[in-house]
């Protein structure tokens, strides 16, 4: 029997564990911290989901559960096909993405959905990703979201537990308190990896234990020296070690190392520990109102969509202004439904006046003033805004209506975009592009998928699909040796 280590016990290191385990291997999952630690980033996420669906029946066949609001007699859910998931990913990344993961990860993603409702995931339709029901109906977008059961929007770790239930159920050994030192390699080939407890050999290795967001250095070197103070929204345990090893092994670097998901945050909130806690709430009601810097002026176009779409670069324009600080401001057309829906325990600054707002945030009245008088001539009929840089491109309504709310908000780091690189099956590539033989990897310890910015539910579902395609690959194929079907021309 094939032994496979796995290094991380995240979203894509159980799903690849099982994989592999399911397919006939004997496994090892090294976790990092110990077992209230399990889920790496995805324990603090919001469990959402992005997959293609040919209709309602596809969503249906996975998702039996419906928040308040959402139930009705019939579902209107028109196709998001393969192509048009690859179409957006594409999109988002301005052509830089590696297009065969890209495909990888649309054609894939809904067996992956199927194959972790088996494992005991459990979804819902959720209130916040843009459904709503209307004369009776579920009106349900193309790209439609479903998350995992729980409260709130961090309920990641609801994907975790029947995850690591299940895997201790099939005889994944897990060993908890064990960090992956270095990878192995005699002979051309991965042979096992080094621990604290010396060297455990193995007939293939699976790199899942995440970016390096939480390493201060290699945040400085790579993101920038404003970056080695940033609130972290995920684990402080993924500081890069896996990747670091698998590089010294022979894989290749792909992605943008200078970029990383990071949104706004609730300044008040501290950075969350073990994998039950809850990280700093990300106040996602932004596309609701306007985004002011301490100047008390607009920086960013806060559309062009839900939140979902533009979430994950609103830390990045923070870390940007002033001070890197922002805040969000709302009238009564909004507050209630993002008091509800976005903003969890942050408790706003409200007055009656503008200038009365202005003074209790700190910013310059008469700015404040001018910025919400602009936008607000600014904006049309369409919901949207003319003449006003930046546009507000979708959801512009005027802010006019007292009393005013305000939310302060920083950005929280998540993870970061440059990592290994692999083909769509998990193996991990060197320089040339050739397979590193015994090597694979998966989720945020890869490369070259995700550049400026993503569609929500796109990060979990990477972890799960490569998750599991690089756990079956490690133990189908760790004797292959390198052969020319693996060249490709370099990604990153």
């Amino acid at each position: 029997m094939l032994t496979v280590v796995v290094a991380g016990a995240g979203l894509s290191g159980l799903a690849a564990a099982i994989s592999a385990r399911e397919t006939g291997a004997s496994v090892v999952l090294l976790e990092k911290g110990k077992r209230d630690d399990v889920g790496g980033n995805a324990a603090f996420s919001g469990g959402l989901f992005l997959f293609r669906y040919d209709g309602p029946d596809d969503l249906t066949s996975i998702a039996e559960e419906f928040e308040p609001g959402m139930r009705a007699g019939k579902i209107d859910a028109p196709a998001y096909t393969s192509e048009a998931y690859a179409a957006e990913l594409m999109a988002m990344s301005d052509g830089r993405a590696d297009p065969r993961l890209v495909e990888t990860l649309a054609a894939r993603s809904l067996e992956t959905m199927r194959w972790l409702k088996e494992k005991g995931v459990r979804f819902t339709f959720n209130r916040t990703v843009g459904a709503r029901v209307r004369d009776g109906v579920l009106r349900v977008p193309p790209g439609q979201i479903l998350t995992s059961t729980g409260e709130g929007m961090s309920r990641g770790f609801e994907v975790i537990k029947p995850l690591l239930r299940h895997a201790d159920r099939i005889g994944v050994e897990i060993r908890w308190s064990t960090p992956l030192t270095d990878v192995v390699r005699e002979n051309g080939r991965v042979t096992g990896v080094m621990t604290g407890d010396g060297t455990l050999p193995a007939d293939a290795v699976v790199i899942t234990s995440g970016g390096f967001q939480a390493d201060r250095e290699l945040r400085r070197r790579h993101l920038g020296p404003a970056w080695e103070d940033v609130k972290l929204r995920g684990t402080r345990l993924a500081t890069g070690d896996g990747i670091m090893a698998a590089l010294r092994a022979g894989a290749g670097d792909a992605g943008t190392w200078s970029s990383c998901h990071s949104a706004a945050v609730d300044p008040t909130m501290p950075s969350p520990g073990r994998s039950e806690a809850s990280p700093p709430f990300p106040l996602h009601g932004f596309w609701l109102g306007v985004l002011v810097n301490r100047d008390g002026e607009r920086f960013v176009d806060e559309g062009p969509g839900p939140w979902v779409k533009n979430y994950s670069k609103m830390g990045k324009a923070i870390m940007r202004q002033p001070g890197r600080v922002a805040y969000e401001l709302f009238d009564q057309r909004t507050a209630a439904r993002v008091a509800d829906e976005f903003a969890g325990s942050a408790i706003p600054v409200t007055a009656p006046t503008l200038p009365g707002l202005a003074a209790r945030i700190g910013v310059p009245a008469g700015q404040l003033v001018r910025t919400v008088d602009e936008f607000n001539r600014a904006c049309t009929d369409e919901e949207r805004t003319t003449g006003l840089t930046p546009a507000k491109s979708a959801w512009a309504t005027p802010l006019d209506r007292p009393p005013f709310v305000a939310y302060h908000a920083v950005a929280g780091l998540t993870f970061t975009f440059g990592g290994v690189r692999i083909d769509p099956d998990g193996r991990a590539l060197d320089s040339d592009g050739v397979a590193v033989p015994g090597l694979y990897a998966a989720g945020e310890a890869t490369g070259g998928l995700f550049y400026g910015d993503y569609p929500g539910g796109a990060a979990l579902m990477r972890a799960a699909v490569f998750g599991r395609a690089a756990g079956k690959t490690a133990a189908t194929d760790p004797a292959t040796p390198p052969s020319d079907h693996l060249r490709s021309p370099r990604a990153g």
